[in-house]
């Protein structure tokens, strides 16, 4: 089987494999203990989109209802950041790092799941439209079991000695002082990690470098409209945005209970450590 979505025609075999390990691993251990909220968490290009609809796939197959939600769908509208990059530092205009997410609106769908018990759950979610750059409305899902997934899923706030220098252009050029980053940081350790402490099992997929991250995300981008494409400059400077945070990931503890795959270049699974907590 293959998907010939946003990385081409990926044979989807592993993921299936990897959606099937999870969830009898967990129906194993007791069916009325089902997770409410799996978190898939993976870098720009990784396919964490792709599992998340297949892990919702393998899930109603075993009876459960099911959503998926990406942490994308999260962003602030465009008017919020607007405010933030006035307000605070001009490149939280761009969507994508911790800050830029409606965090109260994302407590309460995790709030509402967890306070149901084995029924299931309706929780309100909300759209982001990518090509406008804004928040387009909202949808309304039954479900037992909410994957959630996003690049910076499960990321934890760095140790202030590691903000002091910079690692890109970006950083370089437009974070000279380290306003921006610091204050992303401390949105994660004040608003992210208490929200990942609510998710309840954690798929991570992990790629082979940054540099491989580079090239997922240039095909990603081949795959949208070409009206709306970012020109190669545009699209180095976008990526440069997830660089630290994506590198950060990769070398803190691993999530726990769940899963790590680690990814080959043409996003075939190498090999699944299973993480216990």
């Amino acid at each position: 089987m293959t998907d010939s979505g946003s990385h081409g025609a990926v044979d989807l075999s592993d993921w299936h494999a990897l959606a099937k390990q999870m969830i009898d691993t967990l129906c194993d251990s007791d069916r009325q203990r089902m997770p409410r909220i799996i978190g898939v968490s993976g870098s720009q290009g990784s396919g964490k989109s792709t599992l998340a609809r297949v892990v919702v796939e393998h899930l109603q197959r075993r009876g459960f209802s099911a959503a998926a939600v990406s942490l994308d769908d999260f962003y602030l509208t465009h008017a919020d950041r607007q405010t933030l990059g006035t307000t605070v530092h001009p490149l939280l205009c761009t969507r994508g790092v911790p800050g830029t997410h409606d965090t109260d609106w994302l407590r309460q769908v995790m709030a509402t799941l967890h306070e149901t018990t084995h029924e299931a759950a309706a929780v309100r979610l909300p759209i982001f439209d990518k090509g406008t750059d804004d928040r387009s409305g909202q949808r309304e899902s039954l479900a037992q079991v909410l994957v959630l997934e996003g690049w910076c899923l499960g990321v934890r706030a760095q140790p202030e000695d590691m903000l002091q220098d910079s690692i890109n252009t970006l950083e370089r050029e437009e974070d000279s002082a380290g306003v921006w980053r610091a204050w992303v940081n401390e949105q994660i350790r004040q608003h992210y990690e208490p929200l990942w402490r609510q998710i309840d099992y954690w798929v991570q997929l992990k790629p082979p470098g940054f540099e491989q991250v580079v090239l997922w995300r240039g095909q990603q981008e081949q795959q949208i409209e070409p009206a709306l494409r970012m020109d190669p400059i545009t699209l180095g400077r976008f990526i440069d945005h997830y660089e630290r945070l994506t590198r950060w990931q990769w070398t803190s503890p691993p999530l726990q209970p769940g899963l790590t795959a680690h990814l080959a270049p043409d996003h075939s699974v190498q090999a699944v450590e299973a993480l216990t907590a």
